[in-house]
C-alpha cells in the first residue's frame, strides 16, 4: 500500500505568544493558508489523490518561532523543490502550508521542528 500523503502546516508560536493573537484568529490564518495551498495545487496529481479521499485526509501543524523562521523554512522548502504557499495576514508572513505529498520526502526538510501541540 502506497504512504498516505500529508498536508504540512508550519505555523508562528509567537502569535500566541508575544503577539497575543486570539486562538480563533490563529485557527482562521491556518484555515486560510491550507484552502489557499490546496487551490493553488488542485490540478496537481498528489492534491487531486489527497482530495479524493476526504474522509481520511492528514495534516500535522508543526511550530516555527517566528516570521523570520517561517520564512527561511520557505526557503528551504523552494530550495528542496517543495511546493507551499505563505498566507500573510496583517502584511506579515503567518502560516505555510505545504502541497500534500508523501511525508518521507519532506523529513529531511522539516523533520528538525516540533509538533504544534
Amino acid at each position: 500500500m502506497a504512504e498516505r500523503h500529508v498536508m504540512y502546516l508550519l505555523l508562528r508560536a509567537d502569535l500566541l505568544g508575544n503577539m497575543r493573537w486570539p486562538l480563533g484568529a490563529v485557527f482562521t490564518q491556518i484555515a486560510h493558508a491550507a484552502t489557499a495551498c490546496i487551490w493553488a495545487f488542485r490540478n496537481d496529481p498528489e492534491v487531486v489523490e489527497y482530495m479524493a479521499d476526504m474522509d481520511n485526509m492528514h495534516k500535522v501543524t508543526l511550530k516555527v518561532p517566528d516570521e523570520q523562521s517561517l520564512l527561511e523554512h520557505s526557503k528551504k522548502l523552494l530550495d528542496g523543490g517543495i511546493a507551499h504557499r505563505i498566507w500573510h495576514e496583517d502584511g506579515m508572513a503567518v502560516c505555510i502550508a505545504v502541497k500534500p505529498m508523501q511525508k518521507q520526502r519532506l523529513k529531511p526538510l522539516l523533520g528538525n521542528l516540533p509538533l504544534y501541540k
